[in-house]
């Protein structure tokens, strides 16, 4: 898994470099995909352990400090932050952290997903608006617990101090995500698929009938008009412009 993960933005920077690239892509500094461990918010960073975030003043980039440890239960996989706010996936839970001090992160809420909907797994999360979209996948031995079905989760978070659940959809192994406008993007390596789903209307999301057949899709970037998908063996570029018309318009083999 950590592999994947730091060799994403080291291949789209190599990338990006080539003489022989036959695409230039204008990544934006701090573009990630939804399946990471650390993000940055003005000169601190967080990095999630298994059980806690360690909050580093990165102000001095040579000598980072270490200034908060804020605890959590066991199962923290993935980190988000959108609208001066932290979202973490973990295997049980759906936290929102609030980052009015960004030196000391505070939990705002903790959506327990056993108790919301009755199962467990990793779950990314893509932020849009007042909605937060999360994958969970149950696999033994890699994300906790078995449940009946993975799924995507939709999460009302107009009061980020009481999350609420307001879609459930099934999904197959269902990885990375994120979103262009009012369409979802979502790995699904159990469906060989980047799944496509239609948002305008978050509490009624529906598929929008424009999936690309990619074989074991892992995680994805957005960025402006392309997109940039991580599967197991490629990173594959695409134009979408126009997402009724999703074209590869690039391949790196890893």
């Amino acid at each position: 898994m950590k592999k994947i993960l730091f060799t994403l933005p080291i291949a789209l920077l190599l990338f990006a470099c080539s003489k022989e690239a036959a695409l230039e892509l204008e990544t934006n500094p701090g573009k990630s995909g939804s399946i990471t461990r650390f993000a940055i918010f003005q000169h601190y960073m967080y990095v999630l352990n298994l059980n806690e975030v360690q909050t580093y003043d990165i102000a001095q980039k040579e000598h980072p400090v270490l200034v908060h440890r804020l605890a959590t239960d066991y199962g923290l996989e993935t980190i988000t932050i959108y609208d001066n706010s932290v979202f973490l996936g973990s295997t049980t839970a759906l936290y929102i952290l609030d980052i009015s001090d960004p030196a000391a992160p505070t939990i705002q809420s903790k959506s327990e997903r056993l108790l919301d909907i009755g199962f467990s797994g990793c779950d990314p999360v893509a932020v849009k608006d007042n909605y937060a979209y999360s994958t969970i996948k149950t696999i033994q031995n890699v994300c906790g617990s078995i449940s009946a079905q993975s799924a995507l989760v939709v999460y009302d978070i107009t009061d980020k101090t009481a999350p609420v659940v307001v879609g459930i959809y099934p999904l197959g192994i269902p990885n990375g995500l994120g979103y262009k406008d009012n369409y979802l993007f979502v790995c699904d390596e159990g469906r060989d698929q980047l799944l496509v789903f239609d948002i305008s209307d978050p509490k009624m999301i529906t598929r929008a009938g424009f999936d690309v057949s990619i074989t074991d899709p892992y995680d994805l970037i957005v960025d402006g008009q392309r997109m940039i998908v991580s599967s197991k063996t490629d990173f594959l570029v695409f134009d979408i412009s126009d997402v009724t018309q999703i074209r590869k318009i690039g391949q790196i083999s890893k």
